[in-house]
């Protein structure tokens, strides 16, 4: 093997490859500007979709009487806990509750803040916010999380009734109708109302005219006394039922169910409250036990590891990407162009044009690799997650950890080069190529999903499977896990496999069989 001679030849087919717009496209253009307007326009519409959902009024459906109670409840909420929220509030700098659909939208946020680790937060003054209120007694922020979710839904939701409901339509055959929905003598409506056929509501939640229905008992008999005999029945210690219709397929019904929960988990802990109060028991009554979980994962790590679990995946896909044109270009396309035997002619060993060809589609798979991880990285930080974010979760990646990465980067690319050039050099033609690789995606696809599953662990015969060791291996280096033992078998056999596969398709080079297959 003569380096010079690999070396010219691989600078000649540089210059051939960069002429072609599809590997540059694939190597440069779709990593650098393609992926990252792709994610910033996905994020972005993403997250006005998500905006716009939680902001949606919803048109409720209910019997008559429904809506006066469900008003009723939030009331009996805000008596018994305004003075208390506004203390709370307070601590915020929040002067007034003159807004108060804008303060509720606020803590709202906060809860969804709580829930993401503090990822949903966005913004300064919304960090900001966020530390002051994780300050607070895990009572008081129940409380403030409670008061979000009973003036969202009430602000949120249009009722009617059942009566205005259309009547016509044909239900879709995946529909189900309960069979224990109630009826009006259920509902001790008066004698005069009636009740829709329950198909009647379906196909209303259905056809989207309305994106819930709830089935509300009036024990008063009519709605100007129907919220006083509820608080009758409540505080005489007894359930009350409210069965609620929703179709989960429907984007903005499940959302309706959502908030419903949400306002009648508040009203419940309201009202177990007031049960402890009136029995003159402890609060700890209702909750003897008092679990204090403490998770050691920072949002910082956890942020870390969700990484490590995308970015094997992304790395295998972009080294195929990068390697799918130039070999193509280099071994069908240079039979289609009648190049080929040129090159055979010349007095260079068939090992040095393998060599050369190899190592032109190996940096085109690195290239398109280190590329797309770059642009990503830039994208994601400045684009994609709110300002100021990053620092807040004291987000960093160790150079160590980086370092390793690139080095079980190379000889993915290698297997990947070495695999997609030998096997695009059986094709007749750069269509036929084109058929014989692009399956191939798929046995480097399948093993870098593997990080994704979230009960598999770094066990050592798991080192021994190529690329499923590097997606289980990058996402532990990621959370600065370092584990040489797993590491140092997985380097190991990649560099084998990869010497089996570069040796494979230097014997595909040598047959005349292959070479001049037209």
């Amino acid at each position: 093997m003569n380096l010079r001679t690999i070396g010219v030849l691989a600078r000649k087919e540089f210059k051939d490859v960069l002429r072609d717009r599809r590997t540059l496209f694939f190597m440069v253009l779709l990593p650098m500007v393609a992926m990252p307007v792709i994610m910033i326009a996905g994020s972005r519409f993403v997250k006005k979709q998500a905006a716009e959902k939680e902001q949606r009024v919803l048109q409720v459906a209910t019997n008559a009487g429904g809506e006066r109670v469900i008003t009723g409840l939030r009331d009996r909420w805000m008596a018994d806990n305004q003075v208390a929220v506004g203390l709370t509030i307070a601590k915020f700098g929040i002067d007034s509750l003159d807004d108060q659909e804008a303060i509720a939208d606020f803590f709202v946020r906060l809860g969804k803040a709580r829930q993401a680790g503090g990822g949903e937060a966005g913004g300064e003054l919304m960090a900001a916010m966020y530390e002051a209120w994780q300050k607070l007694p895990e009572e008081q922020q129940r409380l403030l999380l409670d008061y979000g979710a009973v003036n969202r839904f009430m602000s949120l939701t249009k009722f009617r009734r059942f009566r205005s409901l259309p009547k016509e339509g044909k239900l879709s055959p995946g529909v189900k109708i309960p069979d224990d929905m109630p009826d009006a003598e259920a509902l001790n409506l008066p004698p005069d109302a009636s009740l829709p056929d329950p198909e009647v509501v379906a196909l209303a939640v259905q056809e989207k005219v309305v994106h819930g229905a709830l089935y509300v008992p009036t024990p008063g008999g009519d709605e100007a006394s129907a919220a006083r005999e509820v608080f009758v029945t409540l505080d005489e210690g007894r359930a009350y039922r409210i069965d609620v219709l929703y179709d989960a397929s429907i984007s903005l019904s499940k959302e309706f169910l959502d908030r419903f929960e949400g306002f009648m988990a508040a009203l419940e802990r309201d009202e177990m409250r007031r049960r402890v109060l009136n029995e003159g028991l402890r609060s700890t009554f209702v909750a003897p036990f008092d679990l204090e979980p403490a998770d050691i994962a920072s949002a910082s790590r956890k942020l870390q590891g969700a990484l490590g679990g995308l970015l094997p995946y992304l790395i295998i896909v972009f080294c195929f990407l990068g390697a799918f044109y130039p070999a193509l270009d280099l071994t069908a396309g240079e039979k289609e162009r009648f190049t080929l035997e040129t090159l055979l002619l010349s007095p260079i060993s068939r090992l040095d044009i393998a060599a050369g060809k190899f190592v032109v589609v190996f940096v085109a798979a690195v290239t398109a690799a280190i590329l797309f991880t770059t642009s990503m990285f830039i994208t994601v930080t400045q684009g994609v997650l709110p300002e100021g974010l990053l620092a807040g979760l004291d987000f960093r990646l160790e150079p160590l950890a980086i370092v390793l990465t690139l080095s079980l980067l190379l000889p993915i690319a290698a297997v990947i080069a070495a695999l997609v050039l030998g096997v695009a050099l059986c094709g007749r033609s750069f269509k036929e190529a084109q058929n014989y690789v692009a399956p191939l995606q798929i046995l480097f696809i399948i093993p870098g999903m593997v990080a994704f599953l979230p009960d598999l662990e770094t066990e050592t015969h798991l080192a021994w499977i190529p690329l499923v060791n590097v997606s289980l291996l990058m996402k532990e280096l990621l959370k600065g896990n370092y584990l040489w033992d797993f590491y140092w078998i997985t380097l190991g056999s990649l560099l084998l496999m990869t010497a089996l596969v570069l040796w494979g398709s230097s014997l595909l080079f040598r047959r005349e069989s292959v070479l001049m297959r037209t």
